[in-house]
């Protein structure tokens, strides 16, 4: 009898690479620790997409594989084929993302957590302030690679694919002195999103909350920025690192961007999952500085809320237009 260790090797199909234009794709290998208890299987494709952060001007993540946990206790890795693979996260945003597995056969099941294989050693940032390079390495949480702990699920002959949005702005975080100083770490600042249950927000911001027609705001770029929350949450949040006020933070944020065509301002959050949410907008996050916690009461007195949406409900495939006014 074959040895009840030996590994599951699965072949995928590889689909044709585009680089960072939402279309690209890898093809490449399943293996499990443990051989599955029947070899009933689905399939899986998993894409990668990012959120805005204007300190970036270059985040290029070297991806080197996929791993999904069993509820079994199992650990499923996705290689991807012809080796890791080198993502300017930059290009991934505004929808765009990166198809990281095509169509994989996996052990059909309940998994509690997929984790996004980093090598920090061939990774990097680069400020868009300074210009500096800087080397990543891996924080607290993320030391086996960016993982998200959320439950789905792989059924028989069904092709399941889901989405990993990195939130860049909190992924990284700078541990030291000065911008210069100290060291970039990755996070597992992640969401993971089934495509076939996903929907959007999107609209107009008033221009009566915009930094150049605000006068609590600072003019300088950087300060419009929608936050994104449940609909259960009463009360908006800043992003920090450790929370110290026992307030929720937001799920994503998205830079509010001036549409040249109709001058007006607009957000868009992307990929979420059915239900509820509620979106605050502020024209200073600028000074929301992640080792603070900057709301209620900014230690700088910069950073404030300007309005705090009521819960607006986002259906399966589809992308809801809600203005947002003060």
């Amino acid at each position: 009898m074959k040895n009840h260790r030996e590994k599951l090797m699965v072949l995928m199909t590889v689909a044709a690479f585009v680089y960072g234009c939402g279309s690209g794709s890898s093809g490449g290998t399943m293996q499990a620790e443990t051989p599955p208890p029947t070899s009933t299987t689905g399939n899986i494709s998993v894409s990668l997409t990012d959120g805005p952060w204007e300190d970036a001007m270059e985040m290029v993540l070297h991806v080197s594989g996929i791993e999904m946990g069993h509820s079994d206790g199992r650990v499923m890795t996705i290689e991807l084929n012809g080796g890791p693979i080198s993502i300017d996260m930059m290009q991934l945003q505004n929808g765009e993302s990166h198809l990281l597995a095509d169509n994989v056969e996996v052990p059909v099941g309940h998994y509690d957590w997929m984790r996004l294989m980093i090598d920090p050693g061939q990774s990097h940032f680069d400020l868009a302030s300074t210009g500096g390079h800087h080397n990543m390495h891996m924080g607290g949480d993320a030391t086996e690679g960016l993982e998200v702990h959320h439950p789905f699920e792989i059924v028989h002959s069904v092709h399941g694919q889901f989405m990993l949005d990195f939130d860049m702005r909190r992924g990284v975080q700078h541990h030291g002195n000065g911008m210069m100083g100290g060291e970039y770490r990755l996070h597992s600042a992640m969401r993971l999103i089934d495509m076939a249950e996903s929907g959007g927000l999107m609209g107009v911001v008033h221009p009566s909350m915009i930094d150049v027609n605000h006068p609590a705001c600072d003019d300088a770029p950087g300060g419009n920025w929608a936050y994104l929350y449940h609909g259960d949450v009463m009360e908006p949040d800043d992003i920090a690192v450790t929370d110290s006020d026992g307030l929720i933070g937001p799920i994503a944020a998205d830079r509010i961007e001036l549409d040249n065509m109709t001058g007006e301002h607009r957000y868009h959050f992307g990929y979420l999952e059915p239900g509820h949410y509620r979106i605050a907008v502020t024209c200073s996050s600028e000074w929301d500085e992640l080792g603070d916690d900057d709301h209620p009461s900014d230690p700088d007195g910069r950073f404030a809320f300007h309005m705090f949406s009521d819960p607006m409900e986002v259906m399966s495939g589809q992308m809801h237009h809600n203005d947002l006014n003060p």
